[in-house]
């Protein structure tokens, strides 16, 4: 056996000395200390269909920095909470956790909460909770349970309109608005017989750029369209003209019965000719008979959407009058090559109704949670029989299939029956403050899983933006413009969104 150097051998003996001497300090400083996390780490409610469904899976936020429990995505409006369970967890080292209600609708006090977990809360008053670790440390919670307190999911107008068409002169009698890129475009022919163009990005301030247009022809104003990078209308004697700012027009040289809607750069209508009516397009001419059914006037206007799934986009129209004049149900789906049906009797026969691109929310079947969709809503105009529609009717899978919205969708009495009304949908920059956050959570909408896109924060300021229909004008059952414009919201989307 080979022996180590004197040296290395001392060097050995003194690292095995120091390492059990070590070892044996560790030991002998280790020092007991008692536990002082007074921190609640769970919190929910406990299961009662009876009282909502999915209350179990309600979704509490837990503000350690400011000893805050609370729900984002407030409860339904009249949801009961004076007998709730909750159900909180905390370290295995506290001692005492005393629940203490004040001013309740139904109780007051205090409760044990390690004696009794299982006793009800009445969170209709002020709500804390005490707890303390074995160490003597204590720290007290405000428990909210929040109830909305009006219908987070209702399609909001207000109970006037927030202001009248832009005009030059007032009183229009015809009008048009359409979207062109990111700017809204109205065009209306004045009382006076005169021609207004107007421009804005937020319909809601009502500061447009007007000026009066010298067209030099007769328009079909109802026709007037906007492309990705033109616009169009045609004439009396139905001459298509095409303008790029809406101030300079010149004929194309086709002479259509209609315009459908814009398509990208491409303007798509209607054509007579010998052989029958014609589907056909502009500046690159596509042409091919039109299919039995397919609607000739007051049809809604074109809806335009794409997805990952397509190479080309997906425009919609909706219901107007056929051929023989027959008030249609139908909706149809070009993508870019032809029209095909898409739905027929999904949705009410109208003429002169409104597709709406937006959002809607469902709750989920098992778990409290709304989820958001894109929804295309269908609104206003006027049945076969002359009666105005009032309903609002949703489709979640691009006019594939169509319900009926609830009451909370319905057109308020309010706002009269319209029919060839235009919508625009402009998101609107709003602003709250996070300091002001707990005054504000009773009207807290969206839940704490949702990120809104476009959310700016600022220190305590946060701005987020909102999506607003605007209806621009509508007729009466005369064919007289109603020389107004309406803004709608779900409510949940207008509500500051949870960071």
């Amino acid at each position: 056996m080979r022996r180590l150097p004197g040296f290395l051998a001392l060097i050995s003996v003194f690292l095995f000395a120091t390492a059990s001497c070590n070892e044996d300090k560790k030991k002998s400083d280790e020092i007991y200390v008692e536990p002082t996390d007074v921190a609640v780490s769970g919190f929910k409610l406990k299961a009662n269909t009876k009282l909502l469904r999915g209350l179990d899976s309600v979704f509490f936020s837990i503000d350690l920095q400011h000893a805050v429990v609370y729900n984002a995505d407030s409860l339904p409006k009249g949801t009961k909470v004076t007998d709730l369970i909750p159900v909180i967890s905390y370290s295995q080292y506290i001692t005492e956790a005393t629940i203490t209600m004040t001013g309740g609708e139904k109780r007051s006090g205090e409760i044990n909460y390690l004696k009794n977990p299982n006793d009800s809360v009445d969170f209709t008053g002020d709500v804390k909770l005490s707890i303390t670790s074995s160490a003597g440390n204590r720290r007290t919670y405000t428990l909210k349970v929040n109830v909305h307190k009006e219908e987070p999911d209702s399609l909001w107008w207000g109970d006037t309109y927030i202001g009248t068409l832009p005009s030059r002169t007032g009183s229009p009698v015809e009008q048009r608005t359409v979207m062109m890129r990111d700017k809204v475009v109205c065009l209306v022919r004045e009382h006076d017989g005169s021609y207004t163009m107007s421009l804005t990005e937020d319909p809601s301030a009502q500061e447009w750029t007007r000026r009066g247009v010298s067209l030099g022809f007769t328009p079909r104003v109802r026709t007037f369209t906007a492309c990705d990078n033109a616009m169009y209308m045609l004439d009396s004697d139905g001459k298509l003209y095409t303008s790029a700012d809406g101030a300079d027009w010149s004929d194309t040289g086709a002479v259509w019965q209609n315009i459908v809607g814009g398509y990208g750069d491409q303007v798509l209508g209607l054509r007579n000719a010998d052989s029958g009516m014609m589907l056909t397009s502009w500046p690159e001419v596509k042409e091919y008979r039109m299919p039995e059914g397919f609607p000739v006037d007051e049809y809604t206007n074109m809806y335009r959407y794409q997805s990952e799934w397509m190479s080309q986009p997906v425009g919609i129209i909706a219901g107007g009058v056929d051929a023989h004049g027959n008030v249609s149900s139908r909706v149809w789906g070009y993508d870019g090559l032809q029209w095909a049906m898409l739905s027929e009797d999904a949705m009410p026969a109208l003429r002169g109704a409104t597709l709406i691109p937006y959002f809607s929310y469902l709750s989920g079947k098992y778990v409290w949670k709304y989820n958001k969709y894109s929804t295309l809503m269908a609104m206003g105009g006027i049945d076969a029989d002359g009666g105005f529609n009032r309903d609002i009717y949703l489709s979640y899978n691009n006019g594939v299939s169509w319900t009926k919205g609830s009451e909370l969708m319905r057109m308020p009495e309010f706002i009269p029956g319209l029919w060839c009304v235009d919508n625009v949908v402009v998101s609107v920059p709003k602003t709250s403050n996070l300091d002001q956050y707990w005054r504000e959570m009773p009207k807290a909408g969206l839940p704490v899983w949702y990120r809104a896109a476009g959310v700016e924060i600022d220190g305590d300021k946060v701005t987020w933006y909102c999506p607003y229909i605007y209806l621009f004008g509508g007729m009466d059952a005369s064919g007289r413009l109603y020389d107004t414009v309406w803004r709608g919201v779900i409510n949940r989307l207008s509500f500051m969104p949870i960071i």
